[in-house]
C-alpha cells in the first residue's frame, strides 16, 4: 500500500509537482501546507461520519496523551480549519490556496490506488460565483494540458444545496426500500443515513439497481440550475469540452453543487 521514491523516478516526481505549482501561481493560487496529522473529530465533522472515508478508511490511534489523532485521508478539511484557525478570512477575499501533499486511507491496494497516495488540490475560499467553479476546473485541465496527457475526459454534475438535496433524499429512500432485500449490508446502513453514497457504492447488484434511481439533476433547485448553467456556459466560453454525467456524486459531506472528474482511459501504473 506504500512506494518508495526511487532516485531514478525522482525527476518524474519533480517535474509534475514543477507544473502543478507553476499552474496554481499562474492561477493566483499560493501554496499552504498543513500536518500529516489531526484531531479526528475534525474529518469526522467535515468529511462526514457516514462515509465510508470515516468509517473504514481513516488511519486513527491515540496518543500518548490519550487525544484520538489521524493521519489525514484528505487535504480539504485541513486547509479549512488552517484558514479558521489563522483568521486567513479576514484578509482579501478569496483566499486562494493550493497543496502537494501526501494522504492516507486505509482502503484495498489496487491498481492506480496506495494506501500512502500523493494529491494536489486547490482550495477558493469565499467565493461561491459559478465563476469560480469553472476557474478551478480550467486550472485542472491546465495542468494535465501542460503534462501532455492524452484521452482525459471531463465530467460535471450539479449535486444542489443541502436545501434542495433534502427532496433528491426523499426520492432516493422511497426508490430503494423497494430494493432492501438485494442491497449490500452497507448500503443498507446507507438507506436511512446517507442514501446518496448508494449511489457510489462499487457492489455490482448495487451499483446495477443504481442506475434507475432519480437523478439529481431533476430535483436541484432554480438558484443551483442557475448555478450550474453559468458553470457550462463559462467551460464553453473557454473552449473545455465536458460531459455532464448526472450520476456523479461525492463520498464526502461538505461538496456542494457543482462536482467534476478527469477520466482517463489510459492508467498505467
Amino acid at each position: 500500500g506504500t512506494l518508495d521514491m526511487l532516485p531514478r523516478d525522482a525527476h518524474k516526481w519533480h517535474y509534475i509537482e514543477k507544473v502543478a505549482r507553476e499552474t496554481a501561481s499562474l492561477y493566483g493560487f499560493r501554496e499552504l501546507r498543513t500536518p500529516v496529522f489531526e484531531k479526528t473529530e475534525l474529518f469526522q465533522r467535515s468529511v462526514g461520519d457516514t462515509t465510508d472515508v470515516v468509517q473504514k478508511e481513516m488511519y486513527t490511534f491515540n496518543d500518548k496523551g490519550g487525544r484520538s489523532i489521524t493521519l489525514r485521508p484528505e487535504g480539504t478539511a485541513g486547509v479549512m480549519r488552517s484558514v479558521l484557525e489563522h483568521g486567513l478570512f479576514n484578509e482579501a477575499l478569496p483566499v486562494k490556496a493550493y497543496y502537494l501533499t501526501t494522504c492516507y486511507r486505509y482502503e484495498k491496494p489496487q491498481k492506480g490506488r496506495l494506501r500512502e497516495f500523493h494529491q494536489f488540490g486547490v482550495e477558493c475560499i469565499g467565493a461561491a460565483a459559478p465563476t469560480a467553479d469553472a476557474e478551478v476546473i480550467i486550472l485542472g485541465k491546465s495542468v494535465l494540458d501542460r503534462l501532455n496527457l492524452k484521452n482525459i475526459t471531463l465530467e460535471i454534475n450539479s449535486i444542489g444545496c443541502p436545501e434542495c438535496r433534502a427532496e433528491y433524499t426523499k426520492a432516493l429512500k422511497e426508490y430503494f426500500a423497494q430494493y432492501k432485500s438485494e442491497l449490500c449490508a452497507t448500503c443498507l446502513d446507507r438507506l436511512d443515513r446517507n442514501p446518496m453514497r448508494i449511489l457510489d457504492c462499487k457492489s455490482e447488484i448495487c451499483g446495477k439497481i443504481a442506475e434507475n434511481a432519480p437523478k439529481i439533476l431533476d430535483y436541484i433547485c432554480d438558484d443551483c440550475k442557475a448555478h450550474f448553467e453559468e458553470v457550462k456556459a463559462c467551460l464553453d466560453c473557454a473552449g473545455v469540452e465536458y460531459i455532464v454525467n448526472p450520476s456523479i456524486v461525492r463520498g464526502l459531506d461538505y461538496y456542494t453543487k457543482t462536482v467534476f472528474e478527469f477520466l482517463s482511459n489510459g492508467l498505467a501504473i
